[in-house]
């Protein structure tokens, strides 16, 4: 299993142990986030990887 497997599979984990409506609200995050992705293709998913690491870096 790669590194990016198994990080998925921490997340995964993490969201599975947080309460039924904390986990409907990820979920929910998760589908819109997706859309976006699909509606943008490859600027989408860079869009992604940007707001993901801005979100990285506030620490």
């Amino acid at each position: 299993m790669n590194e990016e497997k198994q990080q998925l599979l921490l997340i995964r984990g993490a969201i599975y142990a947080l309460p039924e409506a904390d986990r409907h609200g990820v979920e929910l995050a998760a589908a819109k986030l997706r859309e976006v992705v699909v509606l943008h293709n490859d600027h989408g998913r860079l869009a992604l990887a940007l707001v993901g690491a801005e979100l990285a870096a506030e620490d």
